[in-house]
């Protein structure tokens, strides 16, 4: 479900990285999805502070309907445990929302003189990520960034952990500009396993789809398509320039690598 408007679907989008995880790219031709109870941001996936406070005096109610103490305790403990269950059967991967590249998204999650970003557009990872074009519970839209102590969300859409994994703490990172591809945490043809290989149906049937004891998963893309450029980082060696072009090369994408403009300024 892409949750955009037409004439955003064509804005630049980019990816920085290591170079193992473009090697990871290219060789798994998969994204990796990372559940969002362990990503940076301690308030993923949490419901805004307010918010909460409002439902757990609104689900007080229910006590009227369930007259025993361990009904209570689960009454008293709705809200917290969906924020749980969300955290762990949501995987989240993530783009940085600009036309040109960022300093700081390189030394953020660069990390080194050898890395790499790929350049894309949002229609292109609507189109070639294979959970977003064939699966209805999978999600991808902008991100907004909040004070999780003040934003007010209805108690509906608060219950839905979907709505909130697009919502990220204002203060530390509304710089990225976050374009986030949301999906359940569960093992289909569309993944790759933990080893490279593509899921067969066999593999994911009933209760072997459960992927709790990953910290993520890999989702399968159209790589040919994914991307149209990739850059390499302002630091990088000339050897390192020419690895990234070689393997571009002997994967036989016809896909642009230059240097980061950063380099010349």
């Amino acid at each position: 479900m892409i949750h955009l408007k037409s004439d955003q679907l064509d804005k630049i989008v980019w990816r920085y990285m290591s170079f193992s995880k473009f090697i990871s790219l290219m060789t798994y031709q998969a994204l990796w999805f990372a559940k969002l109870n362990i990503l940076r941001d301690e308030y993923e996936g949490m419901i805004p502070s307010t918010t909460k406070e409002l439902m757990d005096k609104e689900n007080q109610k229910w006590k009227l309907q369930f007259n025993t103490q361990e009904f209570h305790r689960q009454i008293d403990n709705w809200s917290s445990d969906n924020e749980t269950s969300g955290r762990e059967l949501l995987v989240v991967n993530c783009w940085f929302l600009d036309e040109n590249e960022s300093e700081k998204m390189w030394t953020e999650y660069g990390g080194s003189n050898e890395a790499v970003a790929i350049k894309s557009t949002i229609r292109r990872l609507a189109e070639n990520v294979l959970m977003l074009r064939d699966d209805h519970s999978s999600h991808i839209g902008l991100v907004s960034y909040i004070d999780h102590d003040k934003y007010e969300m209805r108690s509906y859409e608060a219950n839905q952990a979907h709505e909130r994994a697009f919502l990220k703490d204002k203060q530390r990172f509304s710089h990225e500009q976050e374009v986030r591809l949301v999906t359940m945490n569960f093992k289909t043809p569309n993944c790759v396993s933990m080893e490279g290989n593509p899921y067969t149906l066999q593999e994911v049937a009933g209760k072997n789809m459960n992927n709790f004891e990953n910290r993520g998963l890999y989702v399968g893309v159209v790589l040919a398509h994914l991307f149209t450029d990739v850059v390499v980082c302002p630091s990088a060696e000339d050897w390192f320039i020419n690895l990234v072009k070689r393997i571009i090369e002997l994967s036989k994408l016809n896909v642009k690598v230059s240097t980061s403009r950063l380099a010349h300024a």
